[in-house]
């Protein structure tokens, strides 16, 4: 199902009313520490929190994890990266048995 982008004013409303939720919560707290999340808009026009640290870079089967120290951790999903090795395999030896079927041998003037 396609998604709608939202228009300008939906965004500007989202953005509106986080800034004003961080406002509320700075004047409630006496001493405020310094932000680690920015405002970001996605393809979609949605509005996101960002966590500027760790750096988080999630794919099919690992996710990197870098701190602001610079360590960085990889976290492996084991049954996302044996699923895909089965699906390359299947398909590879799918090929592999098609390409098979499709050669036959001809027969040469000679032998006919």
């Amino acid at each position: 199902m396609a998604r709608k982008k939202k228009t300008e004013e939906q965004i500007i409303k989202e953005v509106s009313k986080l800034v004003a939720e961080e406002t509320l919560q700075a004047t409630d707290t006496p001493k405020k520490k310094k932000s680690k999340s920015k405002l970001m808009v996605d393809g979609h026009g949605d509005v996101h929190e960002v966590q500027k640290w760790p750096k988080i870079v999630k794919g099919s089967h690992l996710t990197v994890i870098t701190h602001e120290n610079g360590k960085t951790e990889l976290v492996w999903d084991d049954e996302a990266l044996t699923r895909d090795v089965q699906k390359a395999l299947t398909d590879y030896e799918n090929s592999v048995k098609v390409n098979t079927v499709k050669t036959t041998k001809r027969k040469t003037k000679n032998e006919a």
